[in-house]
């Protein structure tokens, strides 16, 4: 099965995700994972604080689940997505599962799904306890979804040089220099710093031919499973061949042409 026809069920938490993320949410999942199958959306949705979500379920498609507070204290919609959840993967009807929260309190249930044998991604902001981010197979910190790279200046025109020369020197150039595009899809939400070298370092090492070499898309696939939180938008690039090249200093990089193909193939090492 293509990863692409895969069938997921989202479920969100609405107390702890910004109805501003959903979107870029639901399109990083059907971009790069799946097809969002079931949409379901827990919450007391009478409160205040959650009248905003209304829009973002219409626009989305998204079933909300009403459910009130039987008691002060206690989050009864942690209770109920969970119990959906299981009866959902007793259903059989999906591949996968996406719980949307940054509350840890849904870590046991992704192991549990897991252990059944269904893939399951996990979405929330930085403050994401590591017990959840490490129980999904996929985590995505919601941070680096829906931003649009940085604009590319243009030089503007420039007026005519004067025709009165003074003291037989020309005016100064006013040109503006063109600024690179931004290869980011915005600015990264982590440093590169010496724990990503080493863990890049270490998962090359592992995979590496007689001569040193790997392929890249091996080498990611390495790290993921090692890190489920691991994404090179976490470090401001949008692809992981452009990480790379920003960690030159630790690694050399190739390209290769496949025989009778158009398609380019990345290898990458070790610096000694």
């Amino acid at each position: 099965m293509d990863k692409t026809d895969k069938k997921f069920a989202v479920l969100i938490d609405a107390d702890n995700i910004s109805p501003k993320k959903i979107k870029p949410v639901l399109d990083e999942i059907a971009s790069n994972h799946g097809i969002p199958t079931i949409k379901r959306i827990y919450g007391d949705l009478t409160k205040p604080h959650l009248a905003s979500w209304k829009e973002h379920l219409l626009e989305n498609s998204i079933v909300p689940i009403q459910q009130y507070a039987y008691t002060t204290g206690k989050n009864a919609t942690d209770a109920a997505l969970i119990i959906d959840a299981m009866d959902i993967l007793h259903q059989g009807v999906v591949d996968g599962f996406c719980i949307i929260s940054s509350d840890s309190d849904f870590t046991r249930l992704a192991s549990r799904l897991r252990e059944s044998g269904k893939e399951v991604l996990g979405f929330g902001e930085q403050k994401t306890p590591e017990p959840f981010v490490k129980s999904c197979d996929k985590f995505t910190y919601v941070e680096i979804l829906g931003a649009e790279a940085p604009a590319v200046e243009t030089p503007q025109p420039q007026p005519a040089p004067s025709k009165t020369v003074k003291n037989g020197t020309q005016p100064a150039s006013t040109t503006t220099k063109e600024k690179p595009a931004a290869d980011t899809a915005q600015q990264g939400i982590r440093p590169i710093d010496k724990k990503l070298k080493t863990l890049l370092r270490d998962a090359i090492e592992a995979l590496a031919d007689d001569t040193g070499w790997v392929a890249l898309g091996a080498v990611g696939s390495l790290i993921s499973k090692k890190t489920p939180d691991f994404d090179s938008r976490n470090y401001g690039h949008s692809k992981l061949s452009s990480l790379m090249n920003a960690l030159n200093d630790v690694v050399e990089i190739k390209t290769q042409q496949s025989n009778g193909q158009d398609s380019k193939h990345i290898y990458v090492r070790n610096k000694k």
